[in-house]
């Protein structure tokens, strides 16, 4: 997790425009929804804009930007751990979306990466709220160390590459990044 910054959800909903919405991961403090954007699809900030953020993709950007971290993979590593912990004393989990609930952003071309990234969000909102049961019993401190941990064990998601680097394999037709 050094150096990464948060989640990226992405989609290219259409051949000439990109679309972000990020999530920001803290340690300790809620995480949340942190903004996005609607790009063109050569449009040279995006590479800053994912630069050491945790990529995940809808499969229509996974053909440019390649397959990203897998949102349902997170949902069960906060199951796995909070059933771990509540092996070992009783808690009160949260409820941890294993599914995502479709949205509707003001444009239209961001409603599948406000879906993802809602999910995401809501997943994070979960495991902090985890995090803060764990850190209040004395019994779990030691299962994960005395701070908050950003994201549960098993789920270790790569940062995506720095701004310098270009996403693999652009879409037919799609002009690759500059960067």
């Amino acid at each position: 997790m050094a150096g990464m910054r948060g989640i990226v959800v992405i989609d290219q909903p259409v051949e000439d425009r990109v679309v972000g919405w990020h999530v920001h991961i803290s340690r300790g403090r809620a995480s949340g929804m942190a903004g996005a954007w609607v790009l063109v699809a050569d449009d040279p900030r995006i590479p800053r804009l994912l630069d050491r953020q945790v990529l995940v993709t809808t499969d229509r950007a996974a053909q440019r930007f390649g397959r990203g971290a897998d949102v349902h993979h997170l949902a069960m590593a906060i199951i796995a751990e909070t059933s771990a912990m509540s092996a070992a004393v009783a808690m009160a989990a949260p409820r941890i979306p294993t599914r995502p609930v479709a949205a509707v952003a003001a444009d239209p071309l961001a409603s599948t990466a406000l879906t993802l990234a809602t999910w995401v969000a809501d997943l994070l909102a979960a495991w902090d709220a985890i995090e803060q049961q764990r850190l209040a019993d004395p019994r779990l401190v030691a299962r994960g160390g005395p701070t908050a941990r950003p994201l549960p064990p098993g789920w270790a998601p790569t940062p995506v590459a720095p701004p310098t680097a270009t996403p693999t394999a652009p879409a037919a037709g799609a002009a690759p990044l500059a960067a």
